[in-house]
């Protein structure tokens, strides 16, 4: 990206995800996030470019952060070390050693989303005849 090796770097990252772009160069936001990565912008950038400062952009101070009283919405993300590949929107490669994967989300406070099972109790450690895990007070999974 020319403008970024020229120290212009955009105030936020978004998708433009649309039907022309899903399977192409976008695919979705943490693989955008992950090429800014690759990109050379720190892990902490990608972030706050990714959900503060759109936020404050669109005037929304009560989203993109985790302060008190804000709604709870959360991902919980890992950075992945290896090699990727990652597509722009001509069909040109840009290599990178780093990608954003989604481990877990809330949404006002309640799990969505849990890839590998992190907010649930390990297996081994449930009596022999249990039915349910979870809480629906906060898991959005169970009682829908």
């Amino acid at each position: 990206m020319p403008a970024l090796k020229e120290g212009f770097v955009p105030d936020s990252i978004s998708t433009d995800l649309h039907i022309s772009s899903m399977n192409a160069g976008m695919k979705d936001m943490l693989n955008v996030m992950s090429k800014f990565l690759a990109l050379g912008l720190s892990l902490d950038d990608v972030v706050r470019r990714s959900t503060w400062n759109p936020a404050r952009e669109i005037r929304h101070e009560e989203l993109g952060n985790l302060s008190v009283g804000a709604i709870a919405d959360v991902a919980v993300l890992r950075l992945e070390t290896g090699r990727f590949g990652f597509v722009d929107s001509f069909g040109g490669k840009k290599t990178g050693t780093q990608k954003l994967v989604c481990e877990l989300t809330l949404r006002d406070g309640k799990v969505i989303y849990d890839l590998n099972g992190i907010a649930r109790p390990a297996w081994e450690t449930l009596p022999k005849d249990y039915k349910s895990t979870g809480d629906p007070r906060w898991d959005a999974a169970i009682g829908r």
